[in-house]
């Protein structure tokens, strides 16, 4: 049940007019704000336990919020954090219009520190591509998770079949025009195992590898992507 249905249908009703946002977010009760990319269609790989009741979850690089949202809807104790301006004003409408429980912070992830809190659950997807310290990013991930971290990101074509621990340095501006970001790095789930033990943590997943696909009226991309659990 949403806190606040009317608030909620204009904000979608704006966002959608504007032309949507990062993820498409289904607030509930028919109300979805349309988006780049469906995440539903992915959870399966990402398996969020059904109930985080008594859980603190972090999400980073939250972007729109849809993993922080969803965490939220199961119960748990959400913080997400990201950089952008504009990505920050609509997380935290969402939030008040839905009355869900996450804290927003407008953080770089080069900035998490033990003293930050520590989170039973981790979650940090397709954001590692876009920095150019990828391995600083990991460690400063190991210093706020104190239980599971779940990493998605963009690999290598050949990450599936290729044992090697592939990190190819791209330095190359993002596919929209009017992006602000860079894509930095194509690496592969044998790089990324190797990037979280020597990050610390005790135990890695071997990779599961999807393609990420863009909802086909809005984009056109198919990514290769790879996903790891660390405990």
């Amino acid at each position: 049940m949403l806190k606040n249905y009317k608030r909620c249908a204009d904000l979608v009703r704006r966002n959608n007019q504007a032309g949507g946002t990062y993820h498409q977010l289904d607030l509930g009760e028919g109300l979805v704000i349309q988006g780049d990319y469906d995440m539903t269609q992915y959870l399966q790989y990402y398996a969020i336990p059904e109930d985080l009741t008594g859980k603190r979850v972090l999400d980073v690089g939250t972007a729109s919020g849809f993993f922080a949202l969803e965490c939220a809807r199961r119960g748990g104790d959400v913080t997400a954090i990201d950089i952008y301006a504009a990505e920050s004003a609509l997380v935290a409408a969402i939030i008040d219009a839905t009355g869900l429980d996450v804290k927003y912070v407008q953080k770089s992830i080069y900035d998490l520190t033990q003293d930050f809190g520590q989170f039973d659950l981790v979650i940090c997807g397709s954001l590692l591509l876009h920095l150019p310290d990828q391995f600083g990013a990991v460690q400063r991930l190991r210093s706020v998770c104190s239980g599971r971290l779940v990493l998605s990101n963009a690999c290598t074509e050949d990450s599936e079949t290729n044992p090697e621990p592939i990190c190819k340095f791209l330095g190359a501006p993002g596919n929209d025009a009017e992006a602000a970001y860079w894509h930095y790095w194509s690496v592969s789930g044998a790089a990324l195992k190797q990037m979280l033990l020597a990050a610390g943590f005790a135990q890695v997943s071997d990779p599961v590898h999807f393609i990420l696909h863009a909802v086909p009226e809005r984009k056109h991309f198919a990514t290769p992507h790879v996903l790891l659990n660390a405990f």
